[in-house]
Order: structure tokens, then sequence, then C-alpha cells
């Protein structure tokens, strides 16, 4: 700025330009700038005081220097590292806004010749006749051949990225276009005029490198008979073919997902190996592969003495294929059949060879002893006991017995020894809930009993969140799984009514006195009784009741204060009620505030609950008690019911929100003021009767944005479109809280298809 100021020229012989003195925005002055500008103002406009005053003084070139000394500096330095000056206008060098600097300095055009010649001393091409953006992608080519030799225009670029390859193959395109000093420096690089006529691109042609894969997968099917025996890793023909294949199986079940059948490149691999993508595991169809080798080679594959010619691994899969066939697919029994285990041949399969009665006895002494250790036998897999793999081993009895049980046969008599040993070695439920059990259950033994109040505190962390989750999905668990936890004290009984602590204690006594004063607890959020915040706690215990399905002893007791502590329907609803009742009493008569309650209540008798209307009548607030209202003044037509029954016929309801327009017509906000005046009973019957005859529901008792909502929903339900993520959301949310709605409300959930959880 400095610099511009000094060479900023005036014009002498113009008079006019002369007067002007010329003016910069303050957000752009730096501050010695802003007080010589100033000064030189008011030495313009009072002359006669500027005669012996100070002038204008721009010669602050020492501090120019030296800001760009420092700059120069920094460009020096990333020079070095870097072999030019093309940094982006962001990047920042040691901390020093190195990318601004150079850009502001390439936009001056009356930079010191001393200062162009420095910084063209470190890059030439500092300041191009073309984008900054050119240069950097050229330097990155220039870096890339002295790295990579020659960069092969004819071949695509092959050692390039795929970015720098594609900048490359445009400038070829456009070499004529181009600027003759970048032809010059391309042509540094190698690519002259010819070489660029030559150039390929970089990007591959999706449908010839397709085939180019295609090919090398009908090669390493017919050396390895499938294509499910290439991993992530394997290279056929230069070609990564393992990874491909495993985008390829991606990308088909995507397509199917969405079409519901193969792709045709999904079509062209299925024949070469038609299960080349299965609907099983991988590894599945790799021990089935492995088999069938194994059955070409000319062995056969004999059921009954426990596959004799086959590795241990490869007789395990086939004795487990033999103890599952009934949980197979049909496919996977036409591929077995083919390798010549048919039902047949799998239910006369022998046991595993490690399982014979010898084998068994031995592992079930292990058996023994980890139970007479640990007191259960509901081990991880990898668990080993003295040197024997006990994990394993229950595993595939676990196995075995659940097989017995899906076909409905009786337990065998292994079963039944391991259940002699621990009735709950396999229990229908996981065995990381069973060790959690015992291990508490061994405390319990110890001494340990759980805490009187049963919050646990006395028990380490993850024990302690274990117990509390088993209280609170006490009703979900299976009956074996509640008896046992009764064995540790906690029954559905001490579940659901668990003791008052002293917080709630003390919380209960303020709700006590609270309700004294005020004859309810249908208080706001933020109140604070005695300094115990009240109206937060009461918040908390609302929630609590509404997600569980049995009263805690809490909820009693809040419930012995007030009935109504928790109602259904709005708390300011339940205190304007309680206002009524303690004011109907007075003896110079109800409040204005009351009486607009009440008309509002009579107005919308209706739409309210039963529990609400008898709440109402038991204050005799009766709809017959409104006819004795006085009589209605007759109004003019609104403009607003033309406008509300053309909107209706459209639409079909009149739940629009607050700011909708219907021709010019500030529609929302109208019905919002008549919904406002028929709650406070103000409306006319006849402008009532109108709107009730377009919409029954146009001012429910619920929030207008739910009445939107659900006229979106039942729209989409009657039309077959699907819901938005948003509208799934909301749907979910009055299946989960479908107790908590108004009856009306179910009923219109009901009729959209919306239906509890």
């Amino acid at each position: 700025m400095l610099l511009w100021a000094q060479h900023c020229v005036r014009a002498d012989a113009d008079a006019a330009v002369a007067d002007r003195p010329w003016t910069l925005h303050m957000a752009h002055r730096p501050r010695p700038i802003a007080r010589e500008l100033t000064t030189y103002r008011d030495a313009a406009q009072q002359p006669e005081k500027a005669a012996g005053g100070r002038r204008l003084h721009l010669g602050l070139r020492h501090r120019s220097d030296q800001a760009f000394t420092t700059g120069l500096a920094h460009a020096r330095a990333y020079a070095a590292v870097h072999g030019h000056l093309a940094a982006p206008i962001h990047s920042r060098f040691d901390g020093f806004a190195l990318g601004r600097w150079l850009s502001n300095h390439r936009k001056f055009p009356a930079m010191p010749p001393e200062h162009v010649a420095q910084l063209e001393e470190l890059d030439p091409w500092w300041r191009p006749p073309w984008t900054v953006l050119w240069q950097r992608f050229y330097y990155q080519a220039r870096d890339h051949t002295r790295a990579r030799g020659p960069l092969r225009p004819e071949h695509g670029f092959p050692t390039t990225s795929f970015g720098l390859g594609e900048w490359l193959y445009n400038q070829c395109t456009g070499y004529d276009d181009l600027h003759p000093a970048q032809q010059r420096l391309l042509a540094d690089l190698g690519l002259t005029r010819d070489s660029a006529r030559a150039a390929r691109p970089r990007r591959k042609h999706m449908a010839t490198h397709f085939q180019n894969v295609l090919t090398s997968a009908r090669a390493y099917a017919d050396t390895h008979g499938t294509l499910v025996n290439a991993t992530a890793d394997t290279v056929q023909d230069g070609l990564k073919l393992g990874q491909w294949l495993s985008n390829q199986r991606s990308k088909d079940r995507a397509h199917q997902l969405r079409h519901g059948t193969p792709s045709s490149r999904a079509l062209a691999l299925s024949a070469i190996d038609p299960w080349w993508n299965p609907p099983w595991t991988l590894e599945w169809q790799r021990s089935w592969q492995q088999a069938h080798t194994h059955v070409q080679a000319g062995h056969a594959l004999d059921a009954a003495a426990g596959f004799p010619s086959t590795t241990s691994a490869l007789a395990a899969w086939l004795t487990t294929q033999c103890a599952q066939y009934d949980t197979l697919q049909p496919d996977q029994h036409d591929l077995l059949a083919l390798i010549g285990i048919t039902e047949d041949r799998a239910r006369g399969a022998a046991a595993r060879p490690a399982e014979n009665e010898a084998d068994f006895a031995t592992a079930l002494g292990y058996a023994r002893s980890y139970r007479a250790t640990h007191g259960t036998l509901a081990t991880a897999t990898d668990t080993v006991h003295d040197g024997f793999q006990l994990g394993r081993w229950l595993c595939r009895q676990r196995q075995h017995a659940r097989d017995h049980a899906r076909r409905g046969t009786p337990p065998s008599a292994r079963t039944k020894a391991l259940t002699t040993v621990d009735p709950w070695w396999c229990p229908p439920w996981s065995l990381a809930w069973q060790r959690a059990w015992q291990h508490i259950h061994d405390q319990v033994q110890a001494g340990h009993r759980l805490d009187a109040d049963h919050h646990f505190r006395s028990y380490a962390p993850t024990q302690r969140t274990w117990l509390r989750l088993q209280r609170t999905h006490y009703d979900d668990l299976h009956p074996d799984q509640q008896r046992l936890l009764a064995d540790l004290g906690l029954t559905g009984e001490t579940a659901h009514t668990r003791p008052l602590n002293p917080y709630a204690e003390a919380a209960l006594a303020h709700a006590r006195a609270y309700a004294d004063t005020h004859h309810t607890l249908a208080m706001a959020y933020s109140t604070v009784h005695d300094g115990f915040p009240l109206g937060r706690w009461l918040n908390d215990q609302r929630q609590q009741a509404r997600r569980e399905t049995t009263p805690t002893a809490r909820h009693q007791a809040l419930t012995a204060i007030d009935p109504w502590w928790n109602p259904p329907w709005d708390l300011a609803w339940q205190r304007a009620y309680t206002r009524a009742r303690t004011t109907q009493i007075r003896p110079h008569g109800v409040p204005a505030d009351v009486r607009s309650w009440i008309r509002a209540q009579h107005a919308a008798w209706t739409h309210l609950r039963p529990e609400q209307q008898q709440l109402l009548t038991d204050l005799d607030i009766t709809p017959e008690a409104a006819a004795r209202r006085r009589t209605s003044r007759v109004y003019p037509p609104s403009p607003g019911i033309a406008h509300a029954r053309t909107y209706a016929a459209l639409n079909g309801h009149l739940s629009c929100s607050k700011d909708t327009r219907h021709d010019g017509f500030a529609l929302g906000d109208w019905l919002v003021q008549k919904r406002r005046a028929a709650r406070q009973g103000r409306l006319s019957p006849t402008t009532a009767q109108v709107l009730e005859a377009l919409d029954p529901w146009w001012n429910p008792p619920w929030p207008s944005i739910w009445q939107r909502t659900y006229q979106q929903a039942q729209f989409n339900h009657h039309t077959g479109q699907p819901y938005s993520p948003a509208l799934q959301r909301w749907t979910e949310r009055q299946r989960t809280r479908w107790n908590t709605l108004h009856p009306t409300q179910q009923e219109l959930l009901t009729a959209a298809g919306i239906l509890p959880a």
C-alpha cells in the first residue's frame, strides 16, 4: 500500500481532479497510512493552518523494505525446499502466509525492479502470464520426470498419478493453444509437438479394461478351477485380480438389491465360474472347492469312516457340513451331492475323530476340573485349561446339542453328561451373560449381597452396569434367567419397586410441600423449591415413568401426592385446570383468564380426552353450560374463508404452516389466529362450522406440526410413495410413544397404516 501511494501521480493540469482528494476505505488502511491521510485531508480543508504545519509524509520506504526482506527470506527457504515459488494462495511456510504474500506481489504492477529481480532469481516463473495452478502442475511433472524418467505420452503416461496424467494429456490435446513459453517448458519435459500428437489419455477405457481383466480371470480359473481362491493379494498377468473380484462382488450385490437381477458383468463372470460370488461365505466355497479337487483326484469321501483320506482340517469341515446339513441352503446341498455327500450319507456320518468315547471321557475330565475351579462351563472359544483346548471342544459339543434340539431328537448321552457337570453349559442365551452371572453369583455366595437400595454401588463398575441392565430389562429376560437372578436376590418385585434412596426421599418431601401450597405438581421445568430443582427432578421422573411399564416406589409416592403429576396431556393444561379449581370458590368471582380458559374448553370439548372431560365435569364445566354463554355478534364473512375453502379443496386439509400464503393472502397466519380464538372461546359459531366442515382437524388438541406431518404420512400411505428419512423417523417415534398419544391420534395413525411397536 505504501509503494502504491508513493507511485500515485496526480494530474496537475486538471483543477477539478486536483481539488478532489483521493480516499481509501478505513478497513483497508494500515494505521500509519490512516494517520497520514487524516492529516492530509485536514490540511486540504484548512489550508491556512497547513502553511506552517506538517505535510503528507510517505517516506516509510524503510518499513516496506523491511517487510519485503522478511517475505523474501521465507520465499528463499520455500524455493530451497520445493524448487519453485508456485505456492497455493492459502499456504503457510514456517508460520508465514507465503502464498498470500506472493499473490499480493504478483498483482502489484509497480514493484521496484530490484524486488522483481530478487524473486526472479529464486524462480524465473514466479509471476507467469498464465495461471499459477498451471505452473504448479508443471513443476509436479518436472519433479516426476527427474525422479521416474521420461513421461512416455504414447502409453498414456503410465508412471504418473491419475490427476497428473490427465493434466499432461490435456496439455497435449491443446498444445497449439498454449503460450509459446508454455510450449518451451513442456519441451524441456520431452513433450514436443510431435510427441503431443501421439499422446494417449491416462484414464482407461472401462469396457476394454474389463475384457482384459476377464481374460486374466479366465486364465486363473483354468489353472485353479475356480475364482473364489483368489485372495486380496492375488495377481494374475500383472493385474490385481483378487482385489478386482472383491470389488465386483460388492457391485453385484448392490446391483441385485436395486434391480433384483445380476449385472451383465456378473453374468460374464458366472460363465467362467458359476459360484464366483456365492450367497454364502467365500470360506465355505473354498473348502468345498478343496474337497471337489480331492474327489477329482480319484479319492472317495467316506462319511461313515470319518473321511480318512483327507486332511484333518478338511475332515473337520466335511463333518461339520454333515452335522449341519439341515441348516444348509438347497444349492449347498446340490454342491455337496457333487462330491458324494447326500442327505442319507450325511445322517450316517461318523463323529469327529477327536470325539470318540475315549477322547470324550478325557475331555469331560478337563470340563469337570474347569467347572470345579471356575464354577461354570460358559467358556470362551479360545479357553485353554491345563493345555487342553476346552473352549473349542465345548463349542463343538454345543453345536451338536443344538443340532439335536433343532431336529427334535432327544439329547444324546454326551449332552446329558455335560448337563450333569453344569446345568447351564449350553444356555439359550449368550455365554457372556452366563459368565457375568457366575462372577456375581460367586461374590454373593462369598457373602457379598446385593445393596439394599439395589443401586449396586458396592460392585465393580462393569458388574454394576450389568446388574442395572438386568433390572431395567427384567421383563424381557428368559424365565430361566429370571430364576437365576432370583438366586442373586434380584426378583421381579425388587426390580420394579426399588426402595427409595435418601435423595428421592428428600425430593418427595419437597414435592409434598409444593403440592400443599399450589395443589398440583404440574410445575414448569425451571421450578426451584427451597433451593431444590424440583421441576427438573419431576421431568426426569416423568420420562422414566413413560419408559417403564411398572411404576416404581417413587412414582407410586408421587401418584399419592398428586394423581395427575404425570398427565398424558400438556402440563400447561393441568396448571390451568388447577387454577380454575382453586379459584372457583372465590367470593368475588372467577378471574377473567380462567373464564377465557373455560370458554376454550367448551369450544374444544370434543377434542379432549375422557379423563379431561371428567375433570371438567367435576367443576361443573360441561357442554350444556356453554349454551348459557352470551349471544355472539354477527360479523361479515372473513376473506380467509374463501382462501381456506380453496386451499382445502387443493390439499385436502388445513394443516398448513404459519407462513403459508395462498394467492397472496396470509392463510397460515389467519388460521393461527382463528385457532387461538377458538381455544379462548372467541370464535364465531359460523366460522367454526365452516372450518370444521372443510377439515374436522383444522384445530386439533395436539400441535399443528403433528397434524401436518400426519397428513404427509397419510398421503404417502394412500399413494404408495416411499417415506422420506425424516418421515420414517417420525413414524417410529409415534410407534414407540403410542401410549402417550391422544386416542384420536391413535385412530388417525391406524388409518394411515402406522401401528404401535
